[in-house]
C-alpha cells in the first residue's frame, strides 16, 4: 500500500516538474517574441502595420488613419433616395488610445497557452474602436435628410379664373434616430460606405377628398378705399395678396398678423397714416386695419370661432362702430379658428378701390343667414385742446395740428335668420372708442425789440436804397436800348450766314 502510494506521488512530482517546464518553455518563446514595451511583430489595424510600435506611436498612426478615413463620405439611402454626409460629421470619433492598447495586449494576456498561441502566428488583425456621440448624429442626420425625411403635405387648392384646383396630398416619413444610429455604427464598424436607414411612412391628414369638399361661399364682405392716398392703397393691396389663397385645415387657428408682418418696405408695405396714442402717424403698413376688418367681417359671417379680435382706439369710417378689428404689432391681432370638420379657402382681392374677402368651404344649411347690426351705445365729445409750442411759429399763432375725435362705445348684434325670418339675436361684441381733443401748434417766437436810433437808420438805409434803385434803373434801361440794337443786328448777321451755308451744302 505505501508503496503504491509513493509511485502515485513520484508521478505527480514527474508531471509537476514537467509542466513546470513546460511552462517555463513556452513563457520563454513568449517573452523572445515580445519587446517590453513594443507592439508584437505582425499586429496590423486596418491595413496599418502596428508591429514594433510602442502604445502612444501606434494611437498617433491609427489617429491619422481614422481622421482620414471619416473624411470620407457615408451614403445614406432611404425609400429609394440617397444622400451622402461625411462621416467626421456623425459623431463618430476615432478611440486610438483603446485600439493601441488592444493591439499591445497581444501576446501579452490570457493563460500561457493563448499567449505562446498568440506570439506563433504570423498575423493579427485589430479592429478600429471608435466613441459614437447619438445626439450629433440625430442633429446632421435631420438637417442632411430634409429633402428626404419630409412631413407629410395636405392635399390644397387654389382658386385661378373663378375655379378651384386641387393639389394632391403627399405622404411624408419620419426618421427612426435609434435604429438609423445603429444601422450606421455597424455599417462604419464593419467599413462600409454605405448604411440603410430606417424609416416610416406618414400618411397626409386631409386629402383630395376633405379639400374637394371646398365649394360653398360661408361668408364675404367689402369695404371701400378708393379715397385713400397712394401709400395706403398699396398697403391694402399688399396685405389682401398676403393672404389670399390660404387654406385653413380643422382646428387649426389662423393669425393674421403673423400672415401679414413684418410692416417694413421690404416686405412690401409704403408709408401710411395709423393711429398711434390718439394721434395719426406715418408708419409702413398704415391701412393694414383695413385689411384684417375686411376680413372679419367675411370670417364672422361664415360663423368661424374668433379667437381675438380687438377695435380700434378710434373709430374708423369703413365700417359701422364695434365692426372693426385693429392690428398693432403683437398686442392686437385678429385671430380665428376653424372650427369645422372641413377645410376653407380664404380669397382676398384688392382692385385699387375696394377689399373683398370670401371664405369658402360648406355651407350645411343654405336656408340660414346671419347679419350683424351696429348699435351705439354712448357718445363722448371731446373736451380741451392739446398744444404742442412751437418755436419757428410766431408768439401767439395758432394752428390746427390735428382734429379732435368724438369717443363712443358701440356693440355688434348678430342676426340668425332662416327662410329670411329672424329667429335669434345676440349681442356679438362690445366696444369702446376713446375721445381725444383737438391738436394745436402755438408759436413761441419772439419779435426782436429795436431802439429809436435803430429805427432811425433803418429809414435811411430803405430812403438810401430807393434812390440807389432808381439811378440802377436808368442806366440799366440805357443799357437795355444798347443790348437791343446789338441783339437785332447780331441775328441778322446770324441769318444771313445761315442762308450762306445752306446754299453751298446743296
Amino acid at each position: 500500500m505505501k508503496k503504491r502510494i509513493g509511485i502515485a506521488a513520484g508521478i505527480v512530482v514527474v508531471l509537476a516538474l514537467l509542466a513546470a517546464g513546460v511552462y517555463m518553455y513556452l513563457n520563454s518563446v513568449v517573452n523572445d517574441k515580445l519587446t517590453e514595451g513594443k507592439i508584437l511583430e505582425g499586429v496590423e489595424c486596418d491595413g496599418v502595420d502596428l508591429g514594433g510600435m510602442t502604445k502612444d506611436e501606434a494611437a498617433k498612426a491609427l489617429e491619422e488613419h481614422i481622421s482620414a478615413l471619416h473624411k470620407e463620405n457615408m451614403t445614406f439611402t432611404a425609400d429609394g433616395e440617397e444622400v451622402k454626409v461625411s462621416l467626421e460629421t456623425l459623431g463618430a470619433a476615432p478611440d486610438a488610445e483603446k485600439t493601441a492598447d488592444e493591439a499591445y495586449d497581444i501576446g501579452r494576456t490570457g493563460n500561457i497557452f493563448t499567449r505562446y498561441s498568440d506570439v506563433n502566428e504570423d498575423k493579427h488583425d485589430v479592429a478600429i474602436y471608435r466613441k459614437y456621440d447619438k445626439s450629433v448624429f440625430k442633429k446632421q442626420m435631420t438637417e442632411a435628410t430634409e429633402d428626404i425625411i419630409t412631413a407629410p403635405e395636405n392635399a390644397s387648392v387654389k382658386r385661378e379664373n373663378g375655379e378651384f384646383v386641387v393639389t394632391k396630398e403627399k405622404s411624408g416619413y419620419t426618421l427612426n434616430i435609434n435604429d438609423s444610429f445603429d444601422n450606421f455604427k455597424k455599417a462604419v464598424d464593419a467599413g462600409k460606405t454605405e448604411c440603410e436607414l430606417v424609416v416610416s411612412e406618414k400618411e397626409a391628414e386631409y386629402t383630395t377628398k376633405d379639400v374637394e369638399k371646398i365649394k360653398d361661399v360661408m361668408g364675404t364682405y367689402t369695404t371701400n378705399y378708393s379715397s385713400s392716398a397712394y401709400g395706403r392703397k398699396m398697403n391694402v393691396a399688399n396685405g389682401a395678396n398676403k393672404i389670399n389663397g390660404t387654406v385653413v385645415y380643422p382646428g387649426e387657428t389662423f393669425s393674421v398678423y403673423e400672415n401679414v408682418a413684418p410692416f417694413t418696405k421690404e416686405n412690401g408695405y409704403e408709408l401710411a397714416g395709423s393711429y398711434e396714442n390718439g394721434q395719426t402717424v406715418q408708419t409702413y403698413g398704415g391701412g393694414i386695419c383695413q385689411v384684417s376688418t375686411t376680413l372679419y367681417n367675411a370670417v364672422i359671417r361664415a360663423e368661424l370661432e374668433i379667437k381675438e379680435r380687438y377695435p380700434h382706439s378710434m373709430t374708423v369710417a369703413y365700417v359701422p362702430r364695434s365692426a372693426d378689428a385693429a392690428i398693432a404689432g403683437t398686442s392686437k391681432d385678429l385671430k380665428f379658428e376653424n372650427q369645422n370638420d372641413f377645410p376653407i379657402y380664404i380669397e382676398g382681392t384688392a382692385n385699387g378701390s375696394t377689399i373683398t374677402f370670401t371664405i369658402y368651404g360648406v355651407k350645411e344649411d343654405p336656408d340660414r343667414t346671419v347679419e350683424f347690426e351696429s348699435e351705439t351705445t354712448s357718445v363722448k365729445q371731446s373736451s380741451g385742446e392739446k398744444i404742442i409750442k412751437d418755436p419757428t411759429l410766431a408768439e401767439g399763432k395758432k394752428i390746427l395740428e390735428q382734429s379732435g375725435h368724438t369717443g363712443y362705445t358701440a356693440r355688434l348684434w348678430k342676426i340668425v335668420k332662416i327662410n329670411g325670418e329672424e329667429t335669434e339675436r345676440t349681442v356679438f361684441n362690445n366696444s369702446t372708442y376713446m375721445a381725444t381733443s383737438p391738436t394745436y401748434r402755438v408759436g413761441t417766437k419772439k419779435e426782436e425789440a429795436t431802439t429809436e436810433e435803430e429805427d432811425k437808420d433803418k429809414t435811411t438805409e430803405k430812403t438810401t436804397a430807393k434812390d440807389e434803385k432808381a439811378t440802377k434803373k436808368t442806366t440799366t434801361e440805357g443799357k437795355t436800348t444798347q443790348q437791343t440794337t446789338a441783339a437785332t443786328t447780331a441775328r441778322a448777321t446770324q441769318k444771313a450766314t445761315r442762308s450762306t451755308q445752306g446754299a453751298n451744302q446743296s
